[in-house]
């Protein structure tokens, strides 16, 4: 069994949520499940922190988020993890980076890795490859904003607090 830890997750508002959701549904259409997390938000993850720091995350959040305003950014791309992962991601922008810099600063090392995505389907490779083709005949580049961010602790999923950003 995986260890648990804590994730920070920089979600979507409600338009952007419909059209991701949008995104998925053709895949589902088309006879495509996959075993990525159901029945949360889309979301860019942030990070991961030790199940032991909930109270500080939390006090974090409320912290960086009402600092933090709404922002848009550009969903421009299509990409894969492994073959295993199909995920719309953005055209990074400072915004998004300084969101996620703010919970997971550099270790001071100067290598930071990071790759903001949004899941659309986990799978076996055959069945990436076949729903590749069609998000691939579907997907137009949007602009995407991020209203909040939440904290969950992971496997399984379990919603433990949400922060809207400054409006």
């Amino acid at each position: 069994m995986q260890d648990k830890a804590l994730y920070v997750l920089a979600q979507f508002g409600e338009e952007t949520q419909n059209i991701l959701a949008g995104y998925y549904d053709v895949l589902y259409l088309n006879g495509f499940i996959g075993s990525q997390t159901k029945n949360i938000p889309y979301h860019f993850t942030l990070g991961s922190r030790s199940i032991d720091c909930e109270e500080q995350t939390i006090n974090d959040l409320e912290k960086i988020c009402s600092d933090t305003p709404c922002f848009e950014i550009n969903l421009a791309h299509i990409g894969l993890f492994d073959l295993s992962v199909l995920f719309i991601c953005p055209n990074m922008n400072f915004e998004l980076l300084k969101l996620q810099q703010c919970f997971f600063p550099d270790s001071g090392n100067g290598y930071h890795l990071w790759v903001a995505h949004a899941t659309l389907l986990i799978d076996e490779p055959e069945a990436i490859h076949e729903a590749l083709l069609i998000v691939a005949q579907n997907f137009k580049p949007f602009k995407a904003r991020i209203e909040s961010v939440a904290l969950y602790e992971f496997f399984s999923a379990r919603f433990i607090y949400e922060c809207k950003l400054r409006r």
